[in-house]
């Protein structure tokens, strides 16, 4: 019978992060507040629960499928050390949620996203400006569109990023509504 000898910090983080998504999902109710009610009705069309359970769960599945496939490593006869610069890698990381997290609600979602995103690309090792640039703009504001937009998500967002964000909706709205007008003297 093969035993565990050694436990890497992969499989600790991974092992918390699975905890950590189990008992969010069981305890959601306690993390997420009831949604205000207007005559006996939610005023959103979903609960608001969902996008977090949803988060919680993909993570303790993707946390545990990454445990499974990391025993190997821990059956493994000698233990493998951190790569040189690993550890402020990931304090640099730590840093950085951290930094999104203060900056939510002064910045808004848009400018903290992106300044986060540039932040852990360069930690990561990419240094290409360009793709940077271009996920750091494009993922927010798609990300942005599919909260408010598809689950009817309100995030922190500055109002003249708001203003900009209603003004380009409205031309597309506009331009959708106004097709070829159809004439109805044959009928």
């Amino acid at each position: 019978m093969k035993t565990i000898k050694y436990i890497t910090a992969e499989a600790w983080l991974t092992g918390g992060l699975a905890v950590l998504g189990i008992l969010g999902f069981a305890f959601m109710s306690q993390l997420v507040a009831a949604p205000k009610l207007l005559f006996g009705r939610s005023l959103s069309a979903i609960a608001p629960s969902l996008f977090p359970a949803l988060v919680l769960g993909a993570m303790a599945v993707l946390a545990i499928a990454l445990l499974y496939s990391l025993r190997g490593s821990m059956l493994a006869k000698e233990a493998k050390d951190f790569e040189e610069g690993a550890v402020l890698r990931v304090v640099m990381l730590l840093a950085v949620m951290v930094f999104y997290a203060v900056t939510m609600a002064p910045f808004g979602f848009f400018i903290s996203s992106a300044l986060s995103m540039v932040a852990v690309a360069w930690i990561a090792g990419n240094r290409s400006i360009v793709q940077i640039c271009l996920v750091s703009i494009i993922s927010p504001i798609a990300l942005y569109i599919i909260s408010t937009r598809g689950l009817a998500v309100s995030l922190p967002e500055l109002s003249s990023i708001e203003f900009l964000y209603a003004w380009v909706f409205d031309i597309i709205n506009n331009v959708s509504n106004t097709g070829p007008a159809v004439s109805q003297e044959g009928s």
